[in-house]
């Protein structure tokens, strides 16, 4: 069982919690838990735009104008989720202005020695019923699906509306996510830009392994469906 079905309820939990705490208009990133021995941890002197995990082996890197949040990683021998929020919200600096967003990146360890397949966007759909996909796409290296629902269970005054995708890095299975507030423009198409932005950057910023191969297909399950709480 992996990490996103296991930990959904609690994860949701303290969601709320640190939601109910802050503006629902800065959002920070919202899981709180500290970091393991698989994160190599950043000094927090300062915004923090990425960080390395695995040995390095996967770089959750966020995307312009957001920033990790450091205070609230959670990792585990099963797995890391890093939330992520705006850079301006974390530091209460004035920075570059971006919308308002609580993005999750969540980080399987390495499962023997072949790459696991992706989900495709027709798997993640069906994980996620009853929820209605409102979009589902496939491409080369993710896959995206937008939800009509779910949204504002995971983010109290939330949109309903969010956007889930997947990828693999390296031999890692990753499940990435975008909540925003209600109305907001990245409840619709503008999270899709965010989250591919969010995928194009993690796999820039991560290495390329010898041997590394991107596979998706018919075995996603083996490896627990799906990498999301909720």
């Amino acid at each position: 069982m992996s990490i996103w079905i296991s930990d959904g309820a609690a994860a949701r939990r303290v969601l709320r919690r640190a939601a109910l705490l802050c503006m629902c208009v800065q959002l920070a990133g919202c899981i709180g838990i500290g970091i393991g021995s698989g994160a190599d941890a950043p000094d927090t002197g300062g915004p923090v735009h990425q960080l390395p995990l695995y040995d390095g082996e996967v770089v959750v890197a966020a995307p312009r104008g957001y920033c990790v949040d450091t205070a609230n990683l959670r990792h585990r021998a099963s797995g890391a989720v890093v939330p992520m929020a705006s850079c301006e919200s974390l530091s209460g600096k004035a920075g570059i202005a971006v919308l308002p967003a609580l993005i999750s990146v969540s980080v399987l360890p390495r499962r023997g020695s072949a790459p696991p397949s992706r989900p495709l966007a027709a798997e993640i759909a069906a994980s996620m019923a009853p929820a209605e996909p409102l979009a589902q796409v496939d491409e080369p290296d993710a896959s995206f699906v937008h939800f009509a629902s779910g949204g504002d269970r995971i983010l109290p005054g939330g949109d309903p509306r969010h956007w889930r995708a997947s990828m693999v890095i390296n031999g890692h299975l990753l499940g990435l996510a975008v909540y925003a507030p209600a109305g907001s423009p990245l409840s619709g198409q503008d999270g899709r830009d965010l989250i591919s932005a969010l995928a194009d950057t993690l796999r820039a910023a991560s290495p390329v392994l010898p041997g590394e191969t991107v596979s998706r297909g018919a075995h996603a399950q083996a490896y627990g469906l799906f990498l999301f709480p909720g």
